[in-house]
C-alpha cells in the first residue's frame, strides 16, 4: 500500500510538473484528473468484463501502471490479458 502511495504521489508531482511547463492555467487540477483517469478505466473494463468477457485482475502492480500510465496503461493491460 505504501508502494501505492508513493506512485501515486511521484506520478501526481511529474503531471503537475508536466503541465506547469505546458503552461496550462490549473497544472495540479490537470495532474490530479490524470492520475484518476487510469484507475477508473480499469474499474470500467472490469465492470464491462461481463460483456466483453476481459478482465483485469486488480492488484498493486495493476494499479501502480494504471496510476502511472494512466489510459495506455489500462490498454495495455488489456491488450496483454487477451493476447494470454
Amino acid at each position: 500500500m505504501i508502494r501505492l502511495l508513493t506512485v501515486s504521489v511521484i506520478s501526481f508531482l511529474v503531471f503537475s510538473l508536466i503541465h506547469f511547463l505546458g503552461k496550462n492555467k490549473k497544472p495540479c487540477k490537470r495532474a490530479f484528473v490524470s492520475v484518476l483517469c487510469g484507475p477508473l478505466c480499469l474499474v470500467i473494463v472490469n465492470v464491462l468484463s461481463s460483456i466483453t468477457g476481459v478482465l483485469v485482475p486488480v492488484t498493486e502492480l495493476s494499479l501502480m501502471t494504471t496510476v502511472a500510465g494512466g489510459i495506455p496503461g489500462v490498454a495495455l493491460m488489456v491488450i496483454m490479458s487477451v493476447l494470454t
